[in-house]
């Protein structure tokens, strides 16, 4: 009995680790389009931050937290790869799953950038 509930929040931690990339990036998406449906239905879209306007500003700060974030699952999911078998004792070696975290965090930096630029660049209230 003490070897599942050892077990268990493992894996509930790899779940997690796994998922995490994909959540930041789908919370990075809404954010934006968060920003824009405020810019345009709230005429937000002419305040100024720091001197630019309110809507990039705010995309360019979602776009930084996100990285960051991104960039935080990236190095907890490094550590954990490591060269070895890909099963020990008859069960599927962890490894994968920092792997898949890993893999999951990077491609969801890239789709965060691709995300971001237009954004950046196209005024939100066209």
């Amino acid at each position: 009995m003490s070897g599942t509930a050892t077990r268990q929040p493992r894996a509930i931690a790899s779940v997690l680790a796994i998922t995490a990339g994909l959540a930041i990036w789908a919370a990075h998406f809404g954010g934006i389009y968060a920003v824009h449906a405020l810019a345009c239905e709230r005429e937000w879209a002419s305040w100024r931050v720091l001197g630019l306007p309110w809507a990039p500003a705010s995309v360019l700060a979602l776009t930084v937290l996100a990285l960051g974030a991104l960039a935080l699952v990236f190095a907890s999911a490094c550590p954990h790869l490591r060269i070895g078998p890909w099963d020990e004792g008859g069960e599927a070696e962890p490894r994968f799953t920092a792997w898949f975290a890993a893999a999951a965090a990077a491609y969801s930096a890239v789709a965060v950038l691709f995300q971001a630029a237009p954004a950046l660049m196209l005024p939100g209230c066209g």
